[in-house]
């Protein structure tokens, strides 16, 4: 390891690199907001969801939108999570909420929403609000398989238990939009 400090090394990275980690992990800063900086961070996701719904973007193209962005904030998650955990000094940062990006889309996934869900202003915040409120709780109350999912190492564990998190919110959405349809 070289002791020139010049040169940096993977302990002590130059501001500006710790800068754009800390920028992308916390979601544009919005994990930095307190308190509760997994509900601030969850806005970001919903408020791109929300203008999906507003732009009139309908399924499939708004769920393939979703799942370039899940897989993007959860590679990002995964290759980051071991700089954050050193930089913020614990094992899953509240601060590092772009798993919530990850798990909020995934919730977005394929939705049957009706109609109405793009067609007014107040419908698309309707919509995108419900799957706030519900994405937040499930992560929340962590149910099986959420909490075991936390417990892998590193990014894997910060990220997984949101993905699940995700899953079991769009299982239930699935399920309550095609049968308010009937």
């Amino acid at each position: 390891m070289s002791t020139d400090p010049s040169i940096p090394n993977s302990e002590n990275p130059p501001p500006t690199l710790s800068s754009w980690r800390k920028w992308v992990i916390t979601g544009g800063g919005l994990g930095l907001l307190k308190p509760a900086p997994g509900s601030w961070g969850t806005l970001g996701p919903a408020i791109l969801f929300w203008m999906l719904l507003w732009g009139k973007v309908f399924d499939p193209w708004r769920s393939v939108v979703c799942l370039v962005g899940a897989i993007i904030a959860g590679i990002l998650t995964v290759q980051l999570s071991p700089w954050a955990i050193r930089y913020f000094g614990r094992e899953d940062p509240g601060s590092v909420v772009l798993d919530e990006y990850c798990g909020y889309w995934v919730a977005c996934l394929f939705l049957p929403l009706p109609l109405a869900a793009t067609s007014s202003l107040w419908h698309a915040w309707l919509a995108t609000a419900a799957v706030y409120i519900l994405f937040r709780l499930f992560d929340t109350l962590k149910l099986p398989p959420c909490r075991q999912l936390e417990n892998l190492p590193a990014g894997w564990g910060i990220l997984l238990d949101d993905i699940a998190a995700g899953i079991q919110v769009n299982i239930i959405l699935q399920i309550v939009l095609r049968v308010w349809r009937m």
